[in-house]
Order: structure tokens, then C-alpha cells, then sequence
């Protein structure tokens, strides 16, 4: 299968689709439990967590989010031109968690797709789009218009309810721009987005999913899509992997050497035990969160400075680090000072 092209830029927001390797659907007997991307609320909670996590360190604005049981739906911006890296981070973490708990190997999601949408225009539209996919299986088709409605309501794994009051938004939640477009106030707005959003349960939502599915290359009017293919094009040419194309190249916000150097004055020790396998030792994983957050690596690449296996690797070492972090205030006041001194 052919992969589809990325374009990136600062400021770019898009619609991501992630699907999980492999049949869902077994002829003659459903679903298939085993490719489930998230089987029970313990995987959903754990990844919402690690959705959590990256969207802070990756300095992710994310409008909207929602989990199915072999999908999921991201609409977010990049205003730092780094999705492939963001992408990447989240699917390896939860790859990593996933096979380890259900003890199987090997990829777990398919490519994502991301299409650039065309500024704001489509908050509305592609929020509801997104927050809907729960209503839009064949099983709850065949409910009541009530019951979809109270299925929408008290659905867990979306963004929905913190848009509409009925939970609290985490901090890394982006709910302002898309509220903003329903009146003043926030209790006005949660009901106005309300009401927009469950007045497309009794129809289908022809207009957004024909403007989603008008151009395999992005969302947005005739100018927009132009502009995104004539960007693929030239970009190719000048690329040796025409399919990663980015039209800004981002600098990294410190080298790796300042990152290293900075993590290593405030714990202590000197930059080589940055990089040294300990047991027990939160010194590797810290330094791969640094190299991820402020020197914009992807987790193979800081598998390679820190001398690790491969990027899945790094990716436990982050997910021990957030687990320590949770218990340990001196730790975090550690981070907290490493933060302050490679953003001054």
C-alpha cells in the first residue's frame, strides 16, 4: 500500500486517523477481540494518558479526541511543524504498553493519516465530526434517537463531555478556539456546541464527510488543496524521502550537547552517566525526555545519543519516568529546574 504523503508546517492543524493492524472483523463472528486497539478501560486510560503526556511535550494544541475499539480520531495543531514526531512518540509508547500487557510483538497500528485541514474554517464541523464517530456504528444506528443521544452523553472516550460541561477538561485539552465560535459566555457555549452537535443524530453529516472525503491530500477549499499539492511536489523533488515532506524545517529549541549538559548540572552528575544503564537509575529515562521535548529528537534518535537498543526502548525508559515522576515531588522539582533553564 502506498503511503500517503505528510505535509508539515508551523501552525498546520489536522484531522489523524489511527487504525490498528490486521481484520477487525472475523466472517460470520463479529468483532475480533484480538485486534481490539483498546480491549478494556485500563488500555483506554493509559493511553488517554500517554495522548496527555505528548500533547504537553510536544507542545501540541489538541481541539478534539476520541477512542473506538480499533480506531482512533485526533484533531489538533502543530505549531511547531512537528507531527510525524508527535505521532511517532505517542504510537511507540502505547505499542510498547500494549504488547508487553497482552504479550504478543510486532507493530500494532497501520500508518496514521493526517490531512491538513484549511485554517479554522472547520473547527466546527470536523469537532462534531469527530466527537459523533460513537453514534455512528452500525449498532448504535439501529437505537432510538434518545438513546444515541445518551450514548454521545456519557460516552467516556471523547472530548465530548469536557465541551459540553459534563467533565472536567484536562490542561492539555484545547476546547477555547472551537467554543468561541458558540457564543460569549461558557455556559452559552457548551450549550450552543451541544445543540450543534446532537442536531446532526437524526441526519447524517453529508457536508463535512464529503468536504473530508473531496481530496485524499487535504481539507479545505480548491485554493488550499492547490497550494498543499504544489508544496508535496517541490518538496519531493528536493527530498530523498519525498513521502516526509515538510514545508519549514523547525529548528531544535537546544542542541543536544546543551540538554545533556544542563540535565547533568542540575542532578549532579556529569553528562556521561546521562547516557550509562543503571538499575533503579531515573538519569536515562530524564534524558530522553529532555532530548524529546527540547531538542525536538525523535525516540530513535535519542536511542542513538543515550546508546539504547531502539526508539521502543526509549520509550519505556519514558514511561518509567512519568510513572517516578507521579510519586516523587524531589524529582519533579529536578525537571521543573531543567525546564526553566533550557527554555530561558
Amino acid at each position: 500500500m502506498p503511503r500517503m504523503p505528510r505535509v508539515e508546517y508551523a501552525g498546520a492543524i489536522y484531522h489523524v486517523t489511527v487504525r490498528m493492524v490486521g481484520h477487525a472483523w472475523e466472517s460470520g463472528h463479529g468483532l475480533n477481540p484480538a485486534v481490539c486497539l483498546f480491549r478494556d478501560e485500563a488500555e483506554r486510560e493509559r493511553f488517554v494518558e500517554q495522548l496527555g503526556e505528548r500533547v504537553e511535550a510536544y507542545g501540541i494544541r489538541l481541539y478534539a479526541w476520541c477512542l473506538m475499539l480499533t480506531h482512533f480520531h485526533l484533531y489538533l495543531e502543530t505549531p511547531r511543524a512537528n507531527l510525524g514526531r508527535f505521532m511517532h512518540s505517542l504510537e511507540t509508547a502505547y505499542t510498547v504498553y500494549s504488547n508487553l500487557r497482552r504479550e504478543r510483538h510486532g507493530p500494532l497500528v497501520g500508518r496514521y493519516k493526517a490531512k491538513p485541514v484549511e485554517g479554522d474554517d472547520y473547527h466546527l464541523a470536523l469537532s462534531r465530526y469527530v466527537h459523533l464517530n460513537p453514534v455512528r456504528t452500525k449498532a448504535a444506528q439501529e437505537r432510538t434517537l434518545d438513546e444515541r443521544r445518551d450514548l454521545l452523553r456519557t460516552y467516556r472516550w471523547s472530548s465530548y463531555r469536557a465541551y459540553v460541561g459534563k467533565a472536567p477538561a484536562p490542561e492539555w485539552l484545547t476546547c477555547g478556539p472551537i467554543l468561541a465560535h458558540c457564543g460569549g459566555r461558557t455556559a452559552e457555549q457548551r450549550r450552543e456546541y451541544a445543540r450543534f452537535v446532537e442536531s446532526s443524530l437524526a441526519q447524517s453529516d453529508e457536508e463535512t464527510v464529503l468536504a473530508i472525503k473531496a481530496s485524499p491530500l487535504a481539507v479545505g477549499g480548491e485554493t488550499f488543496i492547490d497550494w498543499i499539492r504544489a508544496q508535496l511536489m517541490e518538496r519531493g523533488r528536493q527530498s530523498k524521502h519525498p513521502d516526509d515532506t515538510g514545508l519549514r524545517k523547525v529548528a531544535p529549541v537546544a542542541s543536544v550537547d546543551r540538554v545533556l549538559g544542563v540535565a547533568a548540572d542540575v542532578m549532579g552528575v556529569a553528562p556521561t552517566a546521562l547516557k550509562a544503564r543503571r538499575r533503579h537509575s531515573d538519569l536515562r529515562g530524564l534524558a530522553a525526555h529532555m532530548l524529546c521535548r527540547h531538542a525536538d529528537l525523535t525516540q530513535r534518535e535519542v536511542a542513538a545519543v543515550l546508546g539504547m537498543r531502539s526508539g521502543s526502548a526509549v520509550a519505556f525508559q519514558l514511561q518509567r519516568l512519568a510513572a517516578r515522576l507521579k510519586a516523587d515531588r524531589t524529582l519533579r522539582c529536578q525537571v521543573a529546574a531543567i525546564e526553566r533553564q533550557l527554555v530561558s
